[in-house]
């Protein structure tokens, strides 16, 4: 494999588990210097630094709760420090439905809060944090990963559609702001792809096995994504490859989106 990311430091937030761990060891096989954060999974964040290390790779854990600005300030200084290198910055810590209905004439107020904190709180406090390196530097990449349901609405996930829906505007809005510094912004928006949390989630259902196979069919290319599928995506948009696309919201969703909801049959 191609090592487009030597000598570059890289932190990927929410990295303990499915596409961010997928995310950090993709950027580990390309020779990146990676920081695994996690907040309270913290077995699955030495998991995913076992892999990084098994690649040959260099990474380092860095628990923080992305909602707390000073956490986050240290967790990036930490990065710098040891690594004295930081070039790319993948906004991945997020959180599914809330204990009530995510309906607005349901949800509490606090779930409420507890989800826009932390998807779209956390990418604007990392981002915060990690821009007074890029701007310095005038160079750096920004990847959010928001989801299709930034670009889509969907029944009951009120507070998430609005938190993801943020991210795909905070990202051209940062692309704008940031363009002059050389620093490209972007954003991928995962359609459902097999992770720890999507399989949970099956595992509810009264027939896991005929809603997986009713999520399959919503893309056009009849399955589940896998989390590598994103994390390649993340290295293109991270590489130099890429140096001429800002501003992008990319839907990786098997052709979700391209049809809106597809009819099943």
């Amino acid at each position: 494999m191609e090592k487009r990311f030597s000598g570059k430091g890289v932190l990927v937030t929410g990295a303990g588990s499915g596409i961010g761990r997928a995310i950090a060891v993709r950027f580990a096989r390309e020779d990146a210097m990676v920081g695994v954060n996690y907040h309270q999974n913290t077995e699955g964040a030495k998991k995913t630094l076992e892999m990084i290390v098994a690649e040959g790779g260099e990474g380092m854990l860095l628990p923080a709760d992305v909602r707390q600005s000073r956490a986050v300030e240290d967790m990036v200084d930490t990065l710098v420090e040891k690594f004295r290198s930081l070039d790319v910055l993948v906004n991945n810590s997020g959180i599914g439905s809330s204990t009530s209905p995510d309906r607005v004439h349901e949800i509490s107020e606090e779930d409420w809060d507890r989800v826009m904190a932390v998807n779209l709180k956390g990418c604007m406090l990392t981002s915060k944090a990690v821009l007074k390196y890029f701007m310095k530097q005038r160079s750096g990449s920004i990847i959010n990963i928001s989801s299709i349901r930034g670009l889509l609405g969907n029944p009951v996930l009120a507070s998430y559609c609005a938190s993801k829906g943020g991210e795909v505007t905070l990202t051209k809005e940062m692309a704008l702001d940031y363009a002059s510094y050389n620093i490209r912004v972007n954003c991928i928006c995962p359609g459902f792809i097999d992770t720890e949390m999507f399989r949970v989630y099956l595992s509810k259902q009264e027939d896991p096995r005929g809603a997986r196979d009713t999520f399959s069919k919503m893309a056009l290319l009849d399955r589940i994504g896998r989390p590598e599928e994103i994390a390649s995506v993340c290295a293109f948009l991270a590489s130099d490859a890429a140096s001429f696309i800002t501003g992008v919201a990319l839907p990786v969703d098997g052709g979700y989106t391209a049809n809106g909801v597809r009819e099943i049959q």
